[in-house]
């Protein structure tokens, strides 16, 4: 399943989205923004497979926003106007929508962004953790949660666990959005690894995992709970 998110200051843009989107059944749009700031708030807490973003937005553009994340996301530009098309090659885009887009096209798209990330998840199986003057080699598979706390976390995974000087926000950019999700302000929790979810807590092996209530409904959405 391809979680993603919509960006755009025009209603009717995300409306035209969100029923091109609910016609694909591997394609979730988890959330919708209608400028760029807060988009960019989300994302840096909360990542996604991919955005459906506008380039022209008051305040903050597309563009400007792409500018601020660390780790450029796969996106779909959407937008009406053909002067950024070429640009727009330069972060790497699935694909380049002009309004007003068909379903038809629209699916052109995704299945494009289907192939993309469908490699990446194949050539992407672990990431390296610096610790003190090591760099520790963890597989995605491996982990069970990871818990932040101000500029340290503690990645527990199978047989240890891992506590490296990073932010919370620093170790979601490293992660693929289809396998873990964040359960409350302090946890995130690979999904792959879940044993139950009782008593709004997300059980794993021998650990229970709080899920707030700030999270609690975008997490049971994901796992098709609600």
């Amino acid at each position: 399943m391809i979680q993603a998110i919509a960006i755009d200051d025009e209603p009717k843009a995300i409306q035209v989205i969100k029923h091109h989107t609910s016609k694909i059944e591997n394609l979730e749009l988890v959330s919708v923004f209608h400028n760029s700031k807060d988009a960019l708030a989300f994302l840096k807490q909360n990542p996604v497979d991919l955005i459906f973003l506008d380039i022209n937005m008051p305040h903050m553009s597309g563009l400007e926003m792409l500018e601020a994340l660390q780790l450029k996301p796969n996106v779909i530009f959407t937008t009406a106007y053909t002067d950024f098309a070429i640009e727009s090659y330069n972060y790497n885009a699935i694909d380049y929508l002009l309004k007003p887009f068909e379903f038809n096209r629209f699916q052109m798209a995704i299945t494009k962004a289907e192939e993309r990330i469908a490699s990446q998840k194949q050539l992407n199986t672990f990431f390296f953790i610096k610790d003190g003057f090591k760099n520790i080699k963890i597989e995605y598979d491996a982990i069970l949660f990871i818990k932040g706390s101000g500029n340290y976390l503690d990645i527990t995974t199978k047989d240890k666990v891992i506590s490296p000087r990073m932010t919370f926000a620093e170790m979601i950019e490293k992660l693929p959005s289809s396998q873990f999700i964040r359960v409350h302000q302090s946890y995130l929790v690979n999904i792959l690894n879940i044993d139950k979810i009782e008593n709004n807590q997300v059980c794993m092996a021998s650990y229970k995992i709080p899920i707030s209530n700030n999270h609690k409904d975008l997490f049971f959405k994901r796992l098709n709970l609600v």
